[in-house]
């Protein structure tokens, strides 16, 4: 096993995660590491940043999500890709996609469930989609962006489901790793990542007040983000 000098920095001032996922990029990427090699264990990198253990794995999962490192349980966390890595089957058709194609099917899915929902929702419907934005906006807030990724995608399937159109919902779901992917990917590239929460707020009470134009504006809105 490769052996790496120690080169973090206690962390101070700024969003934990937000640091960690910055010093763990730019450490990962500096041709230090080969795909394979083991992360050092996590009692160190806590002791290293300074951090806790819950922060420390809030950081470790959003580079797992975006395909740079794995956890292998027993074994540590090791590189899984210094590239941006693909999946297959119709999510890896998803993951191989011209990123530009990707935005242009989920923009027509985005608008098509908005609108829908708008029409369609049910009380049931509207209290899911609250939670689900109430606890995007918390985990944001607090710097969880593993737990702010999963909130925002579950946030945008219980539109989907509230569309009333199973197939629609269907293929919603077939889009999460790929949506999960880029937006973890997003998070890992921004320094201070800043979230469009008041965009996703309208969306809600858009669909909330069953006003489909609207509804479809805040989609547009979101995607332009």
């Amino acid at each position: 096993m490769t052996n790496h000098s120690s080169s973090f920095s206690k962390v101070i001032g700024r969003k934990l995660t937000d640091e960690i996922i910055e010093q763990l990029k730019n450490k990962i990427f500096s041709g230090e590491y080969k795909v394979g090699d083991r992360l050092p264990p996590e009692p160190q990198l806590m002791e290293e940043f300074a951090v806790g253990r819950s922060t420390l794995r809030e950081a470790i999962k959003v580079l797992v999500h975006a395909r740079i490192l794995e956890v292998k349980q027993g074994k540590g966390t090791h590189i899984l890709s210094l590239e941006w890595t693909n999946e297959t089957s119709f999510n890896q058709l998803l993951n191989q996609a011209d990123q530009n194609d990707v935005y242009e099917a989920r923009a027509m899915l985005d608008q098509e469930v908005a609108r829908l929902a708008a029409r369609r929702r049910t009380d049931e419907d509207l209290l899911q989609i609250k939670t689900c934005l109430d606890q995007r906006y918390k985990a944001l807030q607090q710097g969880n962006y593993a737990t702010y990724v999963e909130a925002d995608i579950d946030f945008h399937l219980a539109i989907a489901k509230a569309s009333g159109n199973q197939v629609l919902y269907n293929l919603y779901q077939s889009f999460i790793p790929v949506l999960r992917k880029i937006l973890s990917s997003l998070i890992v590239h921004v320094t201070n990542y800043n979230d469009n929460s008041e965009i996703h707020e309208d969306l809600y009470q858009a669909i909330l007040a069953q006003d489909e134009e609207k509804a479809i504006h805040s989609v547009n809105q979101n995607l332009e983000q």
